[in-house]
């Protein structure tokens, strides 16, 4: 957001100092209204694409629980000031990053986190996606009570003993000992559905509504209309409008998968054992890294990069649940929720291409432009060929044959050669676009004629 807000100041800036767009303009260079000089103005193209890429880069993403254990005596110096700048800092902003730099990633989250919502509310009698998206997020928070705090052990059908229980007497909440977030395997279902809200519930504790929902789509569905009218009409685009219409489209699909999810969730469901007893995470052990640095940073990056990096992952030793986290979901369903968000990548990466014959400002802008269009493309597109092969892997049933290696390898060397391309074109093509904006030609400040879309009787 902060770097939205400098891009905005740099371009008012450099437009007082351009002064006005220059009457010399002749009114038949551009479009007009019933015959009459109508034009939009530089802040007013600035505004609507900040705008846009501020829904779709910091409203539409839903975060996990960030837990944060209640502090005693706190002065208030602290709680009202440093704690929220300690949190925008720290989680929010990495978040708001991520999201400008690498939206597709955020795709892939999301995607990976609804089908394993899906999969876990089928488990549970009574659960809706809403509570496994509540689950996964890190909803259920495990506290151990005080060693004086009465408690009730919590019955299961199976008639086995339960470590989980239920205070039933009087204490206080501020002695009580956050341990770690709960997976869903941890809980057994018995204790699920004494501790889970309703749906109406939990979306009670999101911080957004269908209606705000529907309001973000429509403003940036409202742009895509905007963008589309102005292609029917040989109007161009601006390089910014166009980095903006990639957003745009993807915040569609990613509103699609995260519907069901709460939205910014500060306070999870606390879930209760005592003091003596232990908290050993179900199946299997978390994965190791590597020991050469190497190879570890090579098996990080496709780990993080396909969203593999969840095995890897031991949450009975994490405070609070990890930003990306989306459960252990299999491999097949891991593979699948990477294959389409990488497409779609590519697909981002080319919706860029329609600034490819844009005006550019210097020779060295337009073949940069077209280099960071080509690397956004192509980088994806890599992604996509591995999660393909390992689905393909999957499905015939074999065990690594040498039509695996043949493709999976050069495609990791080729990704881990190329990450930090796609990184400098992102970067590059969001400062070409505000710098693109010092010399416009006359026809990107006509405004559509949408009377040519009204049919005449």
């Amino acid at each position: 957001m902060l770097i939205l807000l400098l891009a905005y100041y740099l371009t008012q800036s450099a437009h007082s100092e351009a002064g006005p767009i220059p009457a010399s303009i002749d009114v038949r260079d551009v479009a007009s209204c019933d015959g009459q000089y109508s034009q939009r103005s530089l802040a007013g193209i600035v505004r609507s694409c900040l705008w846009t890429i501020f829904l779709c880069t910091w409203v539409a993403v839903h975060p996990n629980v960030h837990f944060r254990a209640e502090k005693q005596h706190e002065h208030w110096t602290e709680k009202w000031l440093w704690d929220p700048l300690h949190e925008i800092a720290t989680y929010k902003l990495p978040l708001f990053l991520w999201a400008l730099l690498v939206p597709e990633y955020i795709l892939s989250w999301a995607v990976r986190q609804y089908l394993q919502a899906g999969v876990i509310s089928e488990q549970v009698p009574g659960w809706t996606r809403t509570h496994g998206h509540f689950m996964i997020m890190g909803g259920f928070h495990l506290f151990r009570l005080p060693v004086d705090a009465p408690s009730v052990p919590l019955p299961l059908e199976s008639l086995e003993p339960s470590n989980f229980v239920i205070p039933s007497g009087r204490h206080s909440r501020r002695h009580e000992v956050p341990v770690c977030p709960l997976r869903f395997e941890d809980v057994p279902v018995d204790v699920l559905e004494i501790f889970t809200p309703s749906e109406t519930e939990l979306k009670d504790r999101g911080k957004s509504d269908a209606l705000t929902k529907i309001i973000v789509l429509v403003q940036t569905l409202w742009f895509v209309i905007q963008c589309i009218a102005r292609g029917s009409q040989r109007l161009p685009l601006t390089e910014l409008e166009v980095v903006t219409l990639a957003y745009a489209t993807l915040n569609f699909f990613i509103y699609m998968f995260w519907w069901d999810k709460p939205r910014n969730v500060e306070c999870p469901i606390r879930v209760y054992k005592t003091s003596t007893a232990r908290h050993e995470e179900a199946g299997e052990k978390a994965k190791e890294w590597v020991e050469n640095w190497v190879v570890r940073w090579m098996q990080k990056l496709f780990g993080y990069t396909t969203g593999g990096q969840d095995y890897y992952v031991n949450l009975s030793e994490k405070y609070s649940i990890p930003m990306f986290w989306s459960g252990k979901i299999d491999r097949d369903l891991w593979s699948a929720a990477g294959l389409g968000p990488s497409i779609l990548g590519s697909a981002f990466g080319a919706i860029h291409c329609i600034a490819w014959w844009s005006e550019f400002s210097s020779r060295p802008e337009l073949v940069l432009w077209r280099i960071s269009c080509l690397a956004m493309i192509t980088v994806p597109f890599l992604v996509a060929m591995i999660c393909a092969v390992l689905m393909a892997n999957e499905r015939t049933g074999n065990k690594d044959p040498w039509w695996v290696y043949a493709i999976f390898v050069p495609c990791v060397v080729l990704l881990a050669l190329s990450a930090w391309l796609y990184i400098a074109s992102r970067i590059a093509t969001l400062v070409i676009a505000f710098t693109a904006l010092r010399s416009l030609p006359p026809a990107a400040f006509t405004t559509v004629d949408w009377t040519t879309f009204i049919p005449h009787i």
